[in-house]
């Protein structure tokens, strides 16, 4: 994958973001094993989605003095350097190294061996934040934050930008303060930062607009007559074949046979016909009564849809004669209900004479 592809660019390389993980993860394979082995990463890239964009989410930046908990360099007190932000880790100036061999066309200013320590990236969970504290006599003595909160923001003329105060967590009031970057020396062709600021051109209508009409035209240069690909504003032959499909190139013959099967597939019926269904009704008849296997004949009967088994047919004649006896039940405890009631009556009217 090209560095091209790597940064995104529309015009001439992918928009990996717009592909599946796994086409993506083909790519960086694709790109890790073009790279020799001396600039091939420890750890996975993250998606662009997924990388640390703001302070808040790095904990810290360049030029802070930080504490190692994890590693071999557990408990050190180094100073963070650079920003990865591929892997979302930094590198530190005392931190674990691994071995690797550096062609000559890649070697850095002073460097005289094939074979150099490259810094491993640490993870920013994996550092504390050291800060210091000065007390009331005067005598200053450092702190290694376990966990930092934000609250508040305030405007940094140094990082030109809004930076959120960076607090010790359970004890809110202790600010560890941010470090000042590098400053950055101005070249010959630099702008002044006031002139910069300076405001010089007010609209006088949001209708009109004060620039001239061939403004876009004079912008590019008079001598350069071929016009952009991306801005023809003419249709090219190769451009109408893309619009219009080909024409298939068929004879009168091919014409007329294709009409042909044409009407003949419309005349079909889409149902079968009455004679037909007699027609393979009397077929299956006449071979199913000419069968004299009797497994085979009993096979038939068994899969034909007015089958039933005789275990079921039992079971429906048992439930048949069970419901006729509790009818008769019911009945003859009507009855019996119905004469004790009477004779009941009777004899309570002779009890009253």
């Amino acid at each position: 994958m090209s560095s091209l592809a790597k940064q995104g660019s529309k015009r001439y390389g992918r928009e990996l973001s717009r592909y599946p993980h796994y086409i993506r993860k083909m790519f960086d394979q694709m790109q890790e094993r073009a790279q020799i082995p001396a600039f091939r990463s420890e750890y996975r890239q993250v998606d662009e989605n997924e990388r640390y964009n703001n302070p808040r989410q790095w904990l810290v930046q360049p030029g802070d003095t930080v504490m190692i908990t994890k590693g071999k360099f557990a408990g050190t007190l180094t100073k963070v350097v650079a920003l990865q932000k591929e892997t979302n880790r930094v590198f530190l100036e005392q931190s674990e190294t691994k071995r690797v061999v550096v062609p000559k066309q890649f070697w850095q200013p002073g460097q005289t061996s094939h074979i150099i320590d490259y810094p491993l990236p640490q993870h920013p969970k994996d550092l504390k934040v050291v800060g210091t504290i000065v007390n009331d006599d005067g005598t200053e003595k450092k702190i290694a934050a376990d966990k930092l909160v934000f609250k508040g923001e305030y405007w940094d003329e140094d990082y030109q930008k809004m930076m959120p105060y960076r607090r010790i967590k359970y004890n809110e009031n202790i600010i560890i303060p941010w470090p000042r970057p590098d400053p950055v020396e101005d070249c010959i062709y630099s702008t002044d930062k006031n002139l910069v600021n300076e405001r010089t051109f007010f609209p006088n209508s949001i209708i009109y607009s004060d620039s001239p009409i061939d403004l876009i035209n004079s912008m590019r240069h008079p001598l350069m007559k071929r016009p952009y690909k991306w801005d023809k504003q003419y249709l090219t032959k190769s451009d109408i074949k893309r619009l219009v499909p080909p024409q298939p190139l068929l004879s009168d013959n091919k014409k007329a046979g294709i009409l042909e099967r044409q009407q003949i597939k419309e005349n079909l019926p889409s149902k079968p016909l009455p004679e037909t269904i007699n027609l393979v009704g009397d077929k299956v008849s006449q071979f199913l009564n000419n069968i004299t296997d009797p497994h085979l004949a009993k096979f038939i009967n068994k899969n034909s849809p007015d089958y039933k088994d005789p275990k079921d047919l039992f079971i429906e004649k048992q439930k048949k004669l069970y419901d006729e006896k509790i009818k008769e039940n019911q009945q003859l405890n009507k009855i019996k209900s119905f004469v004790e009631a009477k004779y009941k009556l009777k004899r309570t009217k002779n009890l009253h004479i």
